[in-house]
């Protein structure tokens, strides 16, 4: 199961950094709705010129938010093009898979942990290992926003890119149960887009 998940996890990769290009295109380029609404609540959590960690930042679209806040920004991707084009836009980059341990000058380094439609490529193991490294990375009182699909089970979906990417599905409740058990305070675990996601925030206590 673990080197199937591996495999699975690869071509998560590739599919991303071949077809990043339709991803840009096919993604919202602006925040709005339900989603500026969470993203707005996580906001409000971190101090002023406050630092975030942000895994799989893509375009840029959300750490340009977050800077408009006065807010810093690491941003994180596996992808080279998107990294590029971050750096040119003046944010700090790093090249980071979600796979990987923390970099050791991270520790307790963040006041707020931002990871939009990423952690749901994850297969569990590595999705409670997320969980234990998002503490790592958090100041104390630090706040960690991330959001998953709901449903059960996993499955490998060819929707949107017409090509192969892994997805981990979870309930609200199983999700709930899972987080009881970290050092976490939730502060708002909703559904949003008619119940196919789930927007988490949390603070680390």
């Amino acid at each position: 199961m673990e080197k199937m998940n591996k495999n699975l996890q690869n071509e998560t990769t590739d599919t991303y950094i071949k077809n990043f290009d339709k991803y840009t295109e096919r993604t919202p380029k602006e925040v709005s709705g339900e989603f500026k609404e969470w993203i707005d609540s996580f906001v409000s959590n971190i101090p002023i010129d406050g630092k975030i960690l942000e895994i799989g930042s893509a375009t840029g679209r959300d750490a340009r938010y977050f800077k408009s806040k006065g807010l810093s920004v690491t941003c994180t991707d596996i992808i080279p093009e998107a990294l590029e084009q971050l750096n040119k836009d003046g944010f700090k980059t790093e090249v980071f898979d979600f796979k990987d341990e923390p970099k050791n000058e991270w520790t307790d380094s963040f006041d707020g942990f931002f990871a939009n439609a990423v952690l749901l490529h994850a297969p569990e193991d590595i999705f409670l290992k997320n969980l234990s490294n998002i503490l790592k990375v958090l100041k104390n009182d630090g706040v960690a926003a991330f959001s998953l699909k709901t449903g059960e089970g996993e499955e490998v979906s060819f929707e949107k890119m017409e090509a192969p990417r892994y997805f981990k599905y979870y309930s609200k409740k199983e999700l709930e149960d899972i987080l009881s058990k970290y050092s976490f305070e939730i502060i708002s675990l909703k559904y949003a887009d008619d119940q196919k996601w789930l927007q988490v925030i949390l603070k680390k206590i």
